[in-house]
């Protein structure tokens, strides 16, 4: 009979001490004060653990109800003992990844269809995905430990990309194509207080619930069936079993317990009438052309960060930003949280149809007071609306000289190249505006200016110098310059202040 127990067993991969370690449970929350963070094997293994952690802590807590509340669990300085080991005895049968009756994060009835190498689905490998991430294949799948299979277990049920199940076509997981925020503090036991955000569903925070209803996945008697239904709360939520699994594991060779064998079916799904921006907490949302808040995620063409506007700002009916950095400003406003800067990272899977992309971790370094002052929102809107235009005037001035090569535009890397080294400018942007706005403005408005103008240069200077790539290199200046000129005559009024020394005519500075 196999057995691993979650409670006990060494499988989330974390840094203490500056060394790395694998902790249980119970010792990764009892110790959380002494631990640096939480990394996973890929993004969406770490911010999945997270996520598992804070359900835990909703539930050991059935709270923190209100910033009073959390501020007592914060200035105690660790989480409790009595309370975390109480609940871990409680509900101990839940935390077996093996259990015959309850399986961890799985459904023993469906071990019926279990399938060969199927696990290799676990860890974003399939029949209709490309080796991708790695060279594993389904004609020879990699054995998982069971701690490893435990933390894909996890993962999968977040970010599954959907498409041909044991039992059918399943709908992608509510976590994919979505930018998932945490609040990093100094500490694991700060990373997950600073994410904690209230839980009082009498009062309807984060949204309505009733409290006796919102258990996790382990607790429920029921199993995951494949419906359509609501999340009874944010426990639920945090713990959705979107896949119905059950892993089976064996004995290898040398004696040691591991899995290749599993299946993987139909779960949970959400109606498509819900309003996920009024119930999840770590995403932020904006509103698409036809109407429709969607998560913003990350995309191969546009960095993340030049979507910072929407992460960080609420615009009722247009976008909402994560609502734990609601929270954090509302802890900050009761004075339980001082005026610093937080670093935020970001965590996300790609996938295009059944066909998975990429994954992205990506963090930003965030002053607190963007959180409650519009006026610097303002100003960094123009920042970005600014280098946005640059980025257009020079692509418009790409097309023009790769036109008159008839050639395409990606045969220049000139756009991505300015975009990339103004995302490395937009970091120090964040830091020095809120004690600087003039002059780091007008430091903005010049750099991406003079990159954009780089960026050209780099690339006309690259050609062969024959006369027709000549014709074409002024071409493409005489575009990008016209572009440059429109954009700044629309938004004189706007950028008048930070564009005394710029020549948009002629030459460039």
């Amino acid at each position: 009979m196999f057995s691993f127990d979650l409670t006990k067993e060494g499988w989330i991969p974390c840094l203490k001490g500056g060394k790395g370690a694998e902790l249980s449970l119970a010792d990764v929350l009892l110790d959380a004060h002494n631990i640096g963070e939480v990394n996973g094997e890929s993004p969406p293994v770490t911010i999945a653990l997270h996520r598992l952690l804070l359900a835990l802590l909703h539930r050991i807590y059935r709270g923190p109800k209100s910033t009073d509340e959390w501020a007592a669990l914060f200035e105690r300085g660790s989480f409790d003992p009595e309370k975390i080991n109480g609940y871990f005895s409680e509900h101990h049968d839940r935390f077996d990844l093996f259990s015959e009756k309850h399986p961890f994060y799985q459904s023993a009835s469906a071990r019926g269809s279990v399938q060969q190498g199927a696990v290799i689905q676990l860890y974003f490998q399939g029949k209709n995905n490309a080796t991708l991430f790695d060279h594993t294949s389904t004609s020879a799948p990699k054995e998982l430990s069971p701690a490893e299979a435990a933390r894909h277990l996890v993962a999968f049920q977040g970010f599954d990309f959907g498409g041909t199940k044991a039992d059918g076509s399943a709908k992608t997981a509510p976590l994919l194509q979505s930018a998932i925020a945490l609040i990093r503090g100094n500490s694991l036991f700060e990373t997950l207080m600073f994410n904690l955000h209230r839980y009082n569903g009498e009062d309807g925070v984060p949204f309505s619930f009733n409290e006796r209803d919102d258990i996790p996945a382990w607790e429920r008697s029921e199993e995951t069936t494949a419906q359509e239904r609501l999340p009874d709360g944010p426990i639920d939520l945090l713990t959705w079993q979107s896949r119905r699994i059950a892993l089976q594991p064996e004995t290898n060779a040398e004696e040691k317990t591991i899995v290749k064998d599993a299946v993987i079916m139909l779960g949970h799904s959400f109606p498509k009438t819900i309003a996920m921006h009024t119930k999840e907490t770590m995403l932020a949302f904006r509103k698409n052309k036809s109407g429709e808040m969607f998560s913003l995620g990350f995309n191969e063409n546009r960095a993340l960060w030049r979507n910072s506007l929407s992460l960080l700002q609420t615009v009722p009916g247009e976008n909402s930003r994560p609502r734990t950095f609601d929270w954090l400003s509302e802890l900050k406003e009761d004075g339980y949280v001082e005026e610093r800067t937080f670093p935020i990272d970001f965590y996300g899977l790609a996938a295009d149809k059944a066909k998975l992309l990429f994954w992205k971790h990506e963090r930003f370094e965030l002053p607190l007071v963007f959180l409650n002052d519009n006026d610097l929102l303002a100003d960094l809107r123009r920042c970005l609306e600014f280098s946005d235009a640059m980025g257009a005037s020079l692509h418009s001035g790409i097309k023009a000289l790769a036109g008159k090569l008839e050639t395409g535009t990606g045969t220049f890397p000139a756009v991505g190249e300015y975009w990339s080294r103004m995302e490395s400018r937009f970091h120090l942007l964040l830091s020095r505006i809120p004690s600087a706005v003039d002059a780091e403005m007008t430091a903005w408005f010049a750099d991406a200016y003079s990159t954009a103008f780089q960026a050209f240069n780099e690339t006309s200077g690259s050609l062969s110098g024959s006369a027709a790539e000549n014709r074409a290199a002024v071409a493409g200046e005489n575009e990008f310059r016209k572009q440059v000129n429109i954009a700044i005559k629309n938004k004189r009024t706007e950028w008048d202040k930070y564009l005394p020394k710029f020549k948009t005519k002629g030459g460039n500075e």
